[in-house]
């Protein structure tokens, strides 16, 4: 809907300039919040990538700063924010341009995206415009939560979360190196409380739980950059469903994404880790499990058992194997868990990996294998014309 010309890309320090180690292909990202001292809540606090092996091995962190000029931040208690992307060569990171201990964090305009090359170095950082929801240019989820961002380059993205005054600034925004764009439409019935964004198929995908419509939408017709894109709900989870970040496969490669995963942070039936298959154009829903406290998975809850938000995934075209990385849903202290599905439903998982006191993890991601450029044939997914490439085996395609 919106559209200005704005300069707000900065580096850090300079593009050029290292930051970390680089990254190696296959391994996981995972963001995480918490500076270990203080207890999480609705303050900012630190925000970090730690990279690890598909085994559980830490490979290395980078801590964003905290303060100063590139100061990245997000709040410790809401756990719908911080969720990372990874895609084409480029880690995206939301958060926000607020100093370590600011209360609270999420209902302020000051929102920005950090990029990361494969290198280690910091590619860009943007800030959105701090205006509110009427200014010129207005701010993206003006007064309330950026959830997710995926990158389409080193320096530019798609975003999404939700807003609160008028006009209504959430849903999903694009931002094309020097101005961003409402891209999808906040007529009636279209869904403008966006959580987790993802690009499969060089589809443009994200989850939502509100009346509008609980579950996994497509948004506009491929990866659109115009505002006022139509959004169609492509697999329903629910009334009350609670869909965060999703994977989705072409296992066959047949250009059809007919595979798909998502995370339901309920720890009530229906809820936890879902798999949804496409058959004669109608997605079913094949199992949903929640994470037991001991290495087990249930259709049923119990005491201590979780639900997910992150995911992550590859699947294997040879063996039919799904590998999936996800993160649990406790506020302090949650983990990183491995589930392969080779074609029957998985009983158990494995933990990789603990946030550790007064951290928490959210978002997860794969560093997949470059994709190259979109071809220009059409796959059908529910109905829905998507144009692009067939899903990789990976995470973020």
């Amino acid at each position: 809907m919106y559209k200005y010309p704005i300069t707000l890309l900065i580096a850090l320090a300079s593009v050029g300039s290292a930051f970390a180690g680089a990254f190696t292909t296959g391994d996981l990202v995972v963001e995480r919040v918490g500076s270990g001292n203080a207890t999480l809540s609705g303050a900012a606090t630190a925000v970090a990538v730690l990279e690890f092996n598909t085994s559980g091995t830490a490979i290395q962190t980078i801590n964003l700063p905290t303060s100063g000029t590139n100061q990245v931040t997000d709040s410790g208690a809401a756990g719908g924010q911080g969720y990372l992307n990874y895609y084409n060569g480029n880690i995206a990171i939301p958060g926000y341009n607020a100093s370590y201990g600011t209360a609270p964090v999420t209902s302020g305009n000051t929102k920005v995206s950090t990029i990361i090359g494969l290198d280690g170095n910091v590619a860009s950082r943007t800030l959105f415009p701090t205006g509110g929801p009427s200014g010129t240019p207005p701010s993206p989820f003006s007064g309330s939560n950026f959830r997710s961002v995926v990158p389409t380059s080193a320096t530019t993205f798609y975003a999404t979360g939700v807003s609160t005054g008028t006009p209504n600034t959430g849903g999903a925004w694009y931002y094309d190196g020097s101005a961003f764009t409402q891209v999808s439409s906040t007529a009636t019935g279209q869904p403008t409380n966006l959580r987790n964004v993802g690009i499969y198929g060089g589809q443009l995908f994200a989850t939502s739980a509100a009346t509008t419509g609980y579950g996994l939408w497509s948004i506009g017709t491929g990866t659109p950059t115009a505002s006022g894109q139509t959004s169609s709900l492509i697999i329903d989870t629910g009334t009350n469903s609670s869909p965060y970040e999703f994977v989705l496969f072409d296992t066959n490669a047949d250009t059809v994404l007919d595979t798909a995963f998502i995370a339901d942070d309920r720890t009530v039936t229906g809820g936890g880790l879902q798999k949804w298959t496409l058959s004669n154009s109608t997605w079913s829903n094949v199992y949903s499990l929640f994470v037991g406290p001991s290495g087990n998975l249930s259709s049923t809850t119990g005491v201590g058992f979780a639900g997910p938000r992150g995911l992550a995934g590859s699947y294997d075209l040879e063996t039919g194997a799904f590998s999936l990385y996800l993160t649990t849903t406790q506020l302090n202290d949650n983990k990183l868990i491995k589930i392969i599905d080779s074609g029957s439903t998985p009983t158990s998982y494995t933990e990789l990996a603990n946030a550790g006191v007064n951290y928490a993890f959210r978002g997860v991601d794969l560093i997949a294998s470059p994709i190259p450029e979109p071809s220009t044939y059409a796959a059908i997914l529910g109905g829905v014309a998507l144009f692009g490439v067939a899903a990789r085996r990976r995470r973020s395609v």
